[in-house]
């Protein structure tokens, strides 16, 4: 299931920069759990000001590499710099928290997810109600998601919910809620989840992006529920809406298992078939649907509880295209464009 990561994209700034940088569903964020000790408190506690020193230097890569695109050199290389710093300290058993919830995040943003659930397992165990526990939550779904552990992610974002007040954070993680109730076959608390993500998505100017991913869910959980005029009529509104194509953005949206992304292709090339203006034009959406659908069919585990379904949608094209074939002129029929960019993974 497709999954918004918002790591360190958009909630990392605090007292090194006081602003968060703005992503695909976040905004700016004051800074949170990030004054540095009080006189008092390094008397009591004389680590605070040695492990404060640590958390601003990590972070300070951290928020660095927000400016460069994921991926890139620089980006990898300030997040491996606030990884050293980090481990040299050993965040990991810090009796500093923030250093703990530091070190998963970077190593989440590394994806290094098991390392991460397991640093900040601890920590919110340690100090659950901790100031920045709650984007350590979100953290944590995401490793959790990667890992394929919908259960585990479910209950994360649940926390995260229960914390969260921001609207276009509780947006993100509704919709991954979503995504981990389909996971996990709970069809109705999927849909469910789906259309209060759109509706949460329409009071939050800069949660377009979500609610546009979450039209598109909506319509794989409504096939998968065998609603297939329901989800037909939400992958036509979600081909029309979708001006960004961000239902193919594969930065900031991932897939569990990668395949997954090929039946939310899929439907909609049965949609823009369903609401082609000619025939060679429905024709070759019908030629890449069923590209897809066996595509899907292919690389699905034998386990997949959807995979006869998939199956079903690709004869069912198959029979469509024939039929399509058939009422198209000779030397009318188009060529099938390359499906590179659709298939690959």
């Amino acid at each position: 299931m497709k999954r918004i990561v918002r790591l360190l994209r958009g909630r990392m700034a605090a007292a090194v920069l006081a602003v968060a940088v703005a992503s695909l569903s976040a905004g700016v964020q004051p800074a949170r759990a990030d004054t540095p000790p009080s006189a008092w408190d390094s008397v009591k506690k004389p680590y605070l000001r040695r492990t404060y020193e640590v958390h601003v230097r990590a972070r300070e890569r951290m928020i660095q590499s927000e400016s460069v695109q994921p991926g890139a050199m620089d980006h990898e290389k300030r997040l491996e710099e606030a990884r050293a710093i980090l481990e040299e300290a050993n965040a990991a058993e810090s009796p500093d928290v923030r250093l703990r919830f530091d070190l998963g995040t970077v190593y989440e943003a590394l994806r290094r997810h098991a390392a991460a659930a397991k640093v900040l397992e601890k920590a919110l165990a340690m100090a659950p109600d901790h100031p920045a526990a709650e984007d350590a939550w979100l953290t944590l779904a995401y490793a959790y998601a990667h890992g394929n552990e919908p259960r585990k992610e479910r209950d994360a974002y649940t926390k995260y919910l229960e914390r969260s007040t921001y609207g276009s954070g509780r947006v993100t993680a509704t919709l991954n809620l979503a995504e981990a109730e389909m996971r996990l076959g709970h069809l109705e608390d999927a849909i469910t989840g789906y259309r209060e993500a759109i509706q949460l998505a329409s009071l939050v100017a800069s949660a377009s992006d979500t609610g546009v991913l979450a039209v598109w869910g909506l319509a794989v959980a409504l096939d998968r529920s065998g609603d297939t005029s329901g989800a037909m009529a939400q992958a036509k509104w979600a081909t029309e809406i979708d001006h960004r194509r961000v239902i193919e953005d594969r930065v900031n949206v991932f897939f569990v298992p990668a395949y997954e992304r090929l039946w939310y292709f899929g439907l909609r090339e049965m949609a823009l078939a369903r609401s082609a203006k000619s025939g060679p034009e429905a024709l070759l959406h019908l030629r890449q649907a069923e590209e897809l659908w066996n595509g899907y069919y292919e690389k699905a585990d034998p386990a997949d509880p959807w995979r006869t379904r998939a199956k079903a949608h690709r004869d069912f094209v198959h029979n469509e295209r024939l039929d399509a074939e058939k009422r198209i002129k000779p030397g009318k029929t188009p060529q099938l464009p390359s499906p590179g960019d659709d298939v690959s993974l």
